[in-house]
């Protein structure tokens, strides 16, 4: 089971580049403060939740998402018109218009996935509830290759999660010893 898990996670480091552009928040960034992350390229190394769940989502589609020019919002306020019962959720501009999931992915550009701050609001939330951290980004990533929700039973890209069944396998896998907070 072991040399399964680790195969999984080379897998899932070799699907992505191994390096991250921009500076990811240093340990001490753990609070309630917004954090912003421009993803050009993502790591499953880092020590950061939001970095290594957006390299997960990549490896998992197999694919990086608006030309590899990701902006990610942890611990965003509720945009307007949203359920407030919303985690995640995608905003672009696309051939035509404004979030609009019927035009080509390969049109998306100034890409933002935006994480609730009721939900998520410090990396320590992100890592004790990593399943369903990691499976929201994936679902918002995959917003952002074209996906649109899923009524199939389990799918990631299902509207809503009400069960840790939906979480990827590679998620689970990628929750090694040390992840969580010591504080």
């Amino acid at each position: 089971m072991n040399r399964l898990l680790t195969v999984a996670l080379v897998t899932a480091a070799a699907l992505v580049p191994a390096s991250v552009a921009g500076a990811a928040p240093k340990p001490a960034a753990r609070t309630s403060k917004t954090h912003q992350i421009k993803h050009t390229r993502a790591s499953v190394t880092s020590r950061n939740p939001v970095t290594t769940a957006f390299a997960i989502a990549e490896g998992y589609w197999g694919a990086v998402p608006c030309a590899g020019q990701v902006k990610i919002i942890a611990n965003a306020p509720l945009a307007p018109g949203l359920d407030s019962s919303t985690d995640g959720w995608v905003t672009f501009e696309s051939s035509l218009g404004a979030d609009n999931l019927d035009a080509p992915a390969s049109t998306y550009a100034n890409c933002v996935i935006s994480l609730a701050h009721w939900q998520w609001a410090s990396w320590t939330q992100m890592e004790s509830d990593w399943g369903m951290f990691c499976l929201t980004v994936i679902h918002e990533t995959g917003h952002l290759l074209g996906h649109k929700h899923s009524l199939v039973p389990g799918s990631v890209m299902a509207a809503v999660f009400t069960s840790y069944a939906n979480v990827p396998a590679v998620c689970n896998a990628t929750w090694l010893p040390g992840w969580r907070s010591r504080g």
